[in-house]
């Protein structure tokens, strides 16, 4: 990647690129993005399934059904719930819990599981279906898109549906079936986290799919990286660290309405709504059985019923076609989604009909005596003769002029999906010679679902199609006519927009098909809070000005570059690296968790500057100038970085330095970033990436920020607490091992914490003040002296170091004693995200009599393969982490000062680049990188640059006071342990 290319002239159109910014989309919004989009099978649309694709988990269905069954052990099921208490955090508690729960499955046949899947979506999992999401689906399969379910569970959880759905392919977990008997073990690798984003492009390849026009949905923190697979990710129904993901990457957020919820307002309403309409038909009766006609008095019931009991549910109608309801009589067809159908017909149609109903609804309570008495033809679905039979009057009712009301599916659908019309309706209709009048409800189901008890308000959209002459039709034709009207409905729902049909072409994605798709930003820095040692840092300076915990890499560049172009390379760096574009909100009374929020714009020449030096300028002019800005406190209301051209020096170059808040990241997480934005090559890439502006954080108030945290914090605290006895339960290891343990660690952080044997003399007093200095040395010729002293490059350089201080002590007449020196202990793992900070630290007394190189070496080898392999060494985070974020400034600066200042020198070794690398057209020559003084005398830091070890000193004005001279005794350290390498 390079910072320094031009922009492209392409881009987002007017509302994509408002959608985008946004960050926020509806349903509408989800489904024209898909319209948009590249038609054909090359392009993907891969779907999480709980929680995404359905409101809850399918797993808790068949838990359920085991449950009420009696087909889970009682050990089976405490075990499943202890692993759910511990938590699923990583791969391997996720294999736990799912094993766990596969326990259930074993012994049963394959085509038992089968059908028992297929059983609980029908009666379950089909009724918390996200109709949005089946829409959303529907539209993808419409543009002719490979859809596939892409889900953790397994095939008999997800399969059943995808049949419903209309979708072709899935990738689940495997279930191991030997010889067609379900083992209850995995029948190979889980598709969660990086196993799913594996599993979908494993399927990219083989399938053809161009991940990069291809889109992805999910709910689930953990799905980042199978969201990060495509082009087009989107976050559907996230929660909390999904939202952030989404925040940083610039994916759009949607929300469907959730299904399972019922809050006691809903439960009142609903009562209240049902005893409106039952008493609103009660009370039309009463009043029109005055005037003697029991049709009227029945009329005027339904006509109140409908009124009162959707104004009391708080249930409004969208109709469009009104006017089709004056055609009387005729047979008004509705598809079936939901209860709640019965109230909206009432509502519409007021009068003057009658209706089709299932046999159990004759004995309802209440909707039972209503009903016989509006003359419903109560049908045996299970008995076709008795049926047909049941519909003889109402053909004569027709004839009478009395409608009839139908549901042509015959009962509710278990899904969005139309179901299949039976012909009953149709031959009704022809035998009675009245037309068909098709009512299209489009969202009953989603107010009130299938298996619901209570009704949520909205407003239920209502299309009525122009009346179908039943003239002229035959038995014969019967079918054809049928399947006519069902087309129909189809077609109704899927443009319900009126954005009408779209031919789906085979062809391959290209560029002047839809707008380009925008760039991700890099994945660094996408925490959406601070750690808890970061929060220590970025509170300790507000305390005590000596601990500011700036960071800064001084790049030396040939030659100087342009300054347009530079300044352009950072706009464009602060889109990929979202953290640029943030700032720091604290909660109030600066306790919590500060909280990083994208800023609205980015002021470019606060944090951009250049000075020039007076011609020709030298290093030691060019290392004040960067003392004193890197020294400078950053703007706390601000994104924390600033960066400072420093051009005029000898031969045409510049010096080109980058300060950041240690809060931020730590060193290795700094060379990440710097090696990502930085080019191999100086001329301009033309192809990019271009991602867009981040959406601005809107709403976060620091009142609000600390109440969110306290209620969160109160929350958890009794699940962690049980978490935690869960993990000692668990753990495997015998009461007196937990105890030992427990003690370890303690007499560890006693360790840490109590305060050091005394340090150097010469170096204890502190100021405040910064001083820069550089020092290199061949990396080879490092790397061979230590190799010949027994150690690594890192011993050798702290070696060399100590070393150096030992010179310094003695040309000083300082005794030879003790030197503190802190070591950072690295505690990123492999797979962590970058930017941040993941380290502890270790103090190593170093004995400064010691003239031989090789025998510090040696020592200082010894100390640090014991830190590294003591687990205890990261005690000060298990043990400060839960409680530092809850600390005010005033006790965090005591804390930090006190352990931070005993070093006498804190010394650390970051790997940097091998290959050539430039910024804006001129290549880096040396980076040398400089950390800050929490309270120590000096910091020192080594950094490899292309064969070269640039060597940062930050030290204190007033505990070193002969600056140049500890340069000079710092190489020859250097060179003594250079020259062990080449005796």
């Amino acid at each position: 990647m390079t910072a320094d290319q031009e922009t492209p002239t392409g881009g987002l159109g007017a509302n994509a690129a408002a959608m985008a910014r946004s960050n926020v989309w509806t349903e509408e919004q989800l489904i024209a993005d898909v319209e948009a989009a590249p038609p054909g099978p090359r392009v993907g649309a891969f779907f999480d399934f709980d929680g995404t694709v359905i409101d809850g988990y399918s797993l808790a269905a068949f838990a359920r059904h085991h449950l009420r069954s009696l087909e889970v052990t009682p050990n089976s099921l405490g075990e499943l719930l202890l692993n759910g208490l511990r938590g699923v955090t990583t791969e391997e508690d996720f294999e736990r819990f799912t094993v766990a729960g596969m326990r259930a499955w074993a012994g049963r046949t394959e085509d038992e599981l089968l059908e028992l899947g297929e059983r609980l979506f029908v009666q379950g999992i089909a009724g918390s279906l996200f109709p949005e999401a089946w829409r959303l689906v529907t539209a993808h399969l419409n543009a002719g898109h490979t859809v596939v379910l892409a889900s953790s569970a397994t095939r008999f959880q997800v399969e059943p549906a995808a049949r419903a759905l209309g979708v072709e392919h899935v990738l689940v977990s495997p279930v191991e079936i030997v010889d067609g008997v379900c083992t209850g073990r995995p029948g190979g690798p889980l598709l969660w986290r990086k196993g799913k984003a594996a599993a979908v492009r494993a399927f990219a390849e083989e399938h053809g799919i161009d991940l990069l026009q291809s889109y992805a949905y999910s709910n689930g923190d953990e799905d980042v990286p199978f969201l990060r697979t495509v082009g087009r990710a989107r976050a559907l129904n996230p929660g909390r660290g999904l939202v952030a993901a989404a925040r940083h990457y610039s994916w759009p957020v949607a929300r469907f309405r959730r299904r399972g919820s019922t809050s006691p307002v809903d439960l009142a309403r609903t009562v209240a709504g049902i005893g409106g309409m039952l008493g609103g038909f009660a009370t039309g009766v009463a009043v029109g059985a005055l005037g003697g006609s029991r049709r009227e008095a029945v009329d005027l019931g339904i006509t109140l019923a409908g009124e009162l009991g959707s104004a009391i549910a708080g249930v409004r109608l969208d109709v469009q076609g009104a006017e089709h309801l004056t055609t009387r009589p005729a047979v008004f067809l509705f598809n079936h989604q939901s209860q709640l159908d019965v109230l909206v017909l009432a509502k519409m149609l007021r009068g003057g009909f009658t209706a089709v109903a299932k046999k159990e609804l004759a004995n309802t309570p209440g909707f039972g005596l209503a009903f016989r008495l509006a003359d419903v033809a109560f049908v045996d679905r299970a008995d076709p003769g008795q049926a047909r039979k049941a519909l003889e009057p109402a053909v004569q009712r027709l004839r009478d002029g009395i409608s009839l009301v139908i549901a042509p599916e015959g009962t509710r659908s278990a899904t969005p999906t139309l179901g299949p019309f039976k012909k009953g309706a149709f031959h009704v209709a022809m035998q009675a010679g009245v037309p068909i009048v098709p009512i299209v409800l489009r969202n009953t189901g989603e107010l009130m679902w299938r298996g619901a008890t209570t009704v949520s308000p909205g407003v239920v959209q209502v299309r009525v199609l122009p009346p179908i002459s039943t003239d002229g039709w035959t038995a014969e034709e019967i079918g054809d006519r049928v399947e006519e009207v069902h087309d129909l409905y189809l077609r109704t729902l899927s443009d319900w927009g009126g954005r009408g049909e779209r031919p789906v072409v085979s062809e391959e994605p290209t560029a002047g098909r839809s707008a380009p798709l925008p760039a991700p930003p890099l994945d660094w820095g996408s925490a959406p809070e601070m750690n808890p040692l970061e929060t220590a840092m970025w509170r300790a300076e507000v305390a005590d000005p000596r601990l500011r915990a700036n960071v800064a890499l001084l790049e030396l560049l040939e030659p100087a570059p342009e300054w347009e172009r530079l300044r352009a390379a950072h706009e464009w760096a602060s889109r990929m690296v979202p953290r640029m574009r943030q700032r720091v909100v604290e909660p109030a009374l600066g306790i919590g968790t500060p909280r990083w929020v994208t800023v609205e714009e980015l002021d470019l020449d606060a944090h951009v500057r250049r000075v020039r030096l007076e011609e020709p300028g030298s290093m030691r002019q060019l290392l004040d100038v960067v003392g004193e800005f890197v020294s400078a406190p950053l703007d706390r209301t601000r994104p924390l970085w600033e960066v400072l051209l420093v051009e005029g020096l000898a031969g045409g170059r510049a010096g080109y330095v980058v300060k950041t808040h240690h809060s931020t990241t730590d060193g290795l997480g700094a060379v990440q970033l710097m090696g990502k934005l930085h080019s191999r090559t100086a001329e301009r890439d033309p192809v990019r990436p271009e991602p867009p502006v981040p959406a601005p954080g809107h709403g976060v108030s620091r009142t609000g920020l600390l109440t969110e945290q306290l209620v969160g914090t109160a929350r958890s605290a009794p699940l962690a607490v049980l978490r935690r006895g869960v993990d000692a339960l668990t753990g495997g290891a015998r009461p007196w091992e937990v105890v030992a343990s427990a003690l370890g660690s303690a007499r560890s952080a006693s360790r840490t914490l109590q305060p050091p044997g005394p340090g150097s003399s010469l170096l204890a007093p502190r100021g405040g003040g910064w001083h820069l200095e550089v020092l290199e040395v061949p990396l080879a010729d490092l790397k061979a002296g230590a190799k010949a002293g027994g150690g690594s490059l890192n011993d050798g350089f702290l070696a060399a170091m100590v070393g150096g201080f030992r010179r310094y002590h003695e040309r000083h007449g300082a005794p030879l004693g003790t030197l503190a020196v802190g070591i950072p202990i690295s505690l990123r793992a492999q797979d962590a995200p970058e930017g941040g900070n993941r380290f502890t630290g270790a103090r190593f007394p170093a004995p400064l009599d010691e003239a031989d190189p090789a025998v510090r070496i040696r020592t200082i080898r010894e100390f640090v393969l014991s830190v590294r392999g003591d687990s205890s060494s990261s005690v000060l985070n298990d043990l400060l982490a839960p409680t530092l974020s809850w600390l005010p400034a005033p006790v965090i600066g005591a804390v930090s000062g006190r352990l931070t200042s005993a070093n006498d020198v804190q010394i650390s070794n970051v790997p940097g680049v091998t290959h050539p690398v430039y910024i804006a057209g001129s290549r880096i020559t040396r980076m040398f990188p400089f950390g800050p003084l929490p309270g120590c005398a000096a910091m020192i830091t080594l950094l490899s640059h292309e064969g070269q070890c640039c060597i940062g000193i930050n030290v204190d004005s007033a505990a070193v006071t002969d600056p140049a001279g500890l340069v000079a005794d710092l190489q020859a350290g250097l060179d003594e342990v250079v020259a062990l390498g080449q005796v």
